[in-house]
């Protein structure tokens, strides 16, 4: 039987539009372009037991959500690396995660909260061909990725805190994988003083001041006109360190008193109060004191008595 070669540039023309998908083939079933009709090679984006039928599946960020979801092998972290700016946020910041050490052409990006790197932890897929994305169960509307790669989180929450993880597919079908860590910290509310008692105090009396919060996980500083001040002969901090108590107040004690509260990332202090002593006065002395006083005053008294009676009577 007699074979009639078809015309050249009709060849040509059907070579040329099957190599146009090659790549996109040996991406997606990690099968060489050249291989032998009906033979089916394993690659790296898909189990040795991967179906023969993916060989024609077009490219599409639906497909490319699975090959970075469906590792095969796993991901090396080889020289990659996550940058977390700022690695320590304030609630309702925006936090950046750049990746640095990229090495040849890229293909996409696929973010993940956490170590893991399955479906259930992506937050975003990103292909960088189609410019398309593909949202994981793990994103919460506030993630997105940039065309360079790094993870953008806006209005960071405290539940954001942790670690999170890149896969970037290269055009040789490897993928490496990097981490980065997230902390994120609450705004403290401003705290308030109470006083047991706000009048001016007598001298030998005692005060109790107390910062209020509804915070957690803090700690707490006291300010006395406006150096930080510590426990003293008369003075006394509660465990907690809300309570600050003048036992008894001297002289020396009497200014501007205020309580700062602050956690990992952030401070916040109260308002100020006031503590005004009262100047001594007669009232003021102690028995002990009013005693004495009364002792000198009479003995000064005989002295001049019996001086009188020497001068005058003598």
């Amino acid at each position: 039987m007699k074979l009639h070669r078809r015309p050249r540039a009709e060849r040509e023309g059907q070579q040329s539009s099957h190599s146009d998908c090659r790549p996109c083939e040996r991406f997606w079933t990690g099968s060489s372009p050249h291989r032998e009709r009906g033979q089916h090679t394993a690659g790296p984006m898909e189990p040795p037991s991967g179906p023969a039928s993916r060989r024609h599946v077009p490219w599409n960020r639906l497909l490319l959500a699975v090959a970075l979801l469906s590792f095969w092998p796993p991901p090396t972290t080889a020289r990659l690396t996550v940058d977390t700016v700022p690695p320590l946020a304030a609630e309702g910041s925006i936090v950046v995660f750049n990746i640095l050490g990229k090495e040849g052409l890229v293909l996409g990006y696929g973010w993940f909260r956490g170590n893991r790197v399955d479906r259930a932890a992506a937050i975003d897929v990103y292909q960088i061909l189609n410019n398309s994305f593909t949202p994981g169960p793990a994103n919460t509307g506030r993630e997105t990725i940039k065309p360079n790669g790094s993870l953008i989180i806006q209005s960071v929450q405290k539940r954001d805190s942790g670690t999170y993880t890149v896969v970037t597919v290269k055009a040789d079908l490897t993928n490496v994988s990097a981490s980065g860590d997230l902390q994120v910290y609450s705004l403290l509310q401003q705290p308030s003083i109470q006083v047991s008692d706000p009048m001016d105090r007598d001298k030998e009396n005692k005060v109790v001041i107390t910062c209020n919060t509804n915070e957690t996980d803090i700690s707490i500083k006291w300010i006395f006109n406006g150096q930080y001040i510590k426990a003293a002969k008369n003075i006394f901090l509660s465990e907690d360190g809300k309570k600050l108590t003048i036992d008894p107040i001297k002289k020396e004690n009497a200014g501007k008193y205020q309580c700062e509260i602050f956690n990992i990332g952030t401070s916040n202090r109260s308002g100020i109060f006031e503590l005004k002593v009262k100047k001594s006065s007669l009232f003021d002395l102690t028995t002990g004191t009013v005693v004495g006083i009364l002792v000198v005053t009479s003995v000064c008294l005989g002295l001049i008595a019996a001086l009188v009676y020497f001068l005058f009577f003598k």
